[in-house]
């Protein structure tokens, strides 16, 4: 099949799902972008520099709208499969390099010194995870499609039922901002959920203690939602006196930990273990 036309358009996508006897494996989170409007948006949302890094190219319609914008595409891909695909779908584009492995293994010394931008449909079921990983790369800024709920978490403000551990770290390192919603509808299966679209340009940031401690901390501040964040507390089985450490730093003690900003946390952190 000689590409004539953009990936991400049914037809098209049907056809080379086709051709190599394939279909959308659930186990790699695979829904194929079926709306060209869709992934020429999120390209053109991306940030700059000359190297842009994507995750899951599937058959490669963001792929394909990348490499019109960047001097070079690296693509990691899980499945064996699609890979084969991209050497079709991709076969007249010269600057895009398929890399076939999950990108949770990935060696990313490689871009050691090197500052990239990162564009992807990230899979559902691995968000989390992949979005620490990218976080090794040194980054222009990053435009990820993410299921709506994560998206959500991740631009949330306090006193919000969005607002998470999770939500605390990303705006330590990134500003985040929503940028575009996408339909389920334009998906090949059609997945369960809506999407949206998040950029994320990172900050300068220097935080007075240990980073991952830190973050620690939050964490257990979120793990029981529903009670307060004194009960949260009782679980760090420090010897103190919540009460009189929630005063000090003017935190009413019946707040729960969806309730406090970073700052609240930093201050709050900084009188129990500094």
């Amino acid at each position: 099949m000689k590409l004539l036309e953009t990936i991400a358009n049914k037809k098209v996508s049907m056809a080379y799902l086709q051709e190599y006897e394939l279909r959308a494996k659930k186990k790699f989170g695979q829904n194929f972008i079926i709306d060209p409007s869709v992934v020429r948006k999120i390209a053109s949302l991306s940030h700059g520099g000359d190297t842009v890094v994507e995750i899951g190219p599937g058959l490669g319609a963001l792929t394909q709208q990348l490499a019109l914008m960047y001097k070079q595409v690296i693509a990691y891909e899980i499945d064996p499969h699609m890979v084969e695909v991209l050497s079709s779908s991709l076969s007249e584009l010269d600057n895009v390099e398929v890399v076939l492995q999950d990108f949770m293994k990935a060696d990313l010394s490689r871009f050691k010194g090197q500052k990239v931008s990162v564009c992807a449909n990230l899979p559902y079921y691995i968000t989390t995870p992949l979005l620490f990983k990218l976080m090794e790369l040194d980054v222009y800024g990053m435009t990820l499609m993410v299921q709506k709920e994560i998206g959500e978490r991740l631009a949330a403000k306090p006193n919000t039922r969005e607002y998470s551990a999770l939500t605390i770290q990303i705006q330590y390192y990134f500003d985040v901002k929503t940028v575009m919603n996408v339909s389920k509808e334009s998906f090949h299966p059609r997945p369960n959920v809506d999407s949206i679209v998040v950029s994320l340009t990172p900050k300068a940031v220097e935080m007075p203690y240990d980073e991952k401690a830190f973050f620690a901390f939050v964490k257990a501040c979120f793990q029981f939602r529903r009670k307060t964040l004194t009960n949260n507390l009782k679980t760090l089985n420090l010897d103190v006196d919540y009460h009189a450490v929630l005063t000090s730093c003017g935190i009413d003690e019946k707040v729960r930990a969806d309730m406090l900003s970073y700052d609240d946390y930093i201050k709050l952190y900084g009188v129990l273990y500094a």
